[in-house]
């Protein structure tokens, strides 16, 4: 009797302890279907964010001006002409006395800074009138002419009749007289008559235009005195 029932109850730790692990075993089973079944879950993964940098605000640019087409380009300074270098004189050789050698200065280029400007041109110049040749009256005096003098009309002596008697002549360029016309009466027909008839006949030099001999018309006077017939 002692033997079993020391045999049960040597058993029953056993069993229990397997009906334990049953158990365990069981809701480890359990819990592995049932995360099995589970779907996994996924944890949220941080993306990499792209480094940005901050930069300065930058000045707005300066709009471009585009020069009008319409204004005229500025002329462009003429170049001077630089001289060119003048090389310095060598130092004389010192000589073997002790006496000083005079300096030698090199000469100083003279340089032409004025800037070549162009010729303004000329204005035009007048050109002076040439004078005309001078006029010569005819001659009726004097030389080979021998013009006689007008006959004094017996009448108008005995009548003491004087005057001057002024007539209008056209002398051709061979020195004839084409025309002869009364200017200015001596107040006595017989006078005037007399003064026609006697240069109607006389015999000129032609007017003259430099060398040239032209055609002219001018006064002649024909005095009427008593005096000059009185005279010896």
């Amino acid at each position: 009797m002692n033997l079993r029932l020391q045999s049960s109850s040597a058993a029953l730790p056993s069993a229990a302890f397997l009906g334990s692990c049953s158990l365990h075993v069981l809701a480890l089973l359990l819990i592995a279907g049932w995360l099995a079944s589970t779907p996994p879950v996924i944890l949220p993964q941080l993306a990499s964010l792209p480094t940005m940098t901050l930069a300065a605000p930058s000045a707005p640019a300066a709009p471009v001006v585009q020069p009008s087409q319409n204004k005229q380009r500025a002329p462009a300074k003429p170049a001077v002409a630089r001289p060119a270098a003048v090389p310095a004189a060598k130092p004389a050789a010192r000589p073997a006395a002790r006496a000083t050698a005079p300096a030698i200065k090199p000469a100083a280029a003279a340089v032409d800074n004025t800037a070549p400007t162009a010729a303004a041109p000329a204005a035009p110049v007048a050109a002076a009138p040439v004078p005309a040749p001078a006029v010569h009256e005819p001659l009726y005096r004097g030389g080979y002419l021998n013009n006689p003098k007008p006959a004094y009309p017996p009448l108008s002596l005995e009548m003491e009749e004087t005057g001057t008697v002024r007539l209008r002549v056209q002398v051709s360029a061979q020195g004839l007289p084409v025309a002869v016309e009364l200017e200015h009466s001596s107040g006595f027909p017989r006078l005037d008559r007399a003064a026609l008839s006697a240069v109607r006949g006389w015999k000129f030099i032609p007017a003259k235009r430099g060398d040239e001999s032209i055609p002219y018309t001018f006064i002649v006077p024909v005095e009427f005195s008593l005096k000059n017939l009185r005279k010896p």
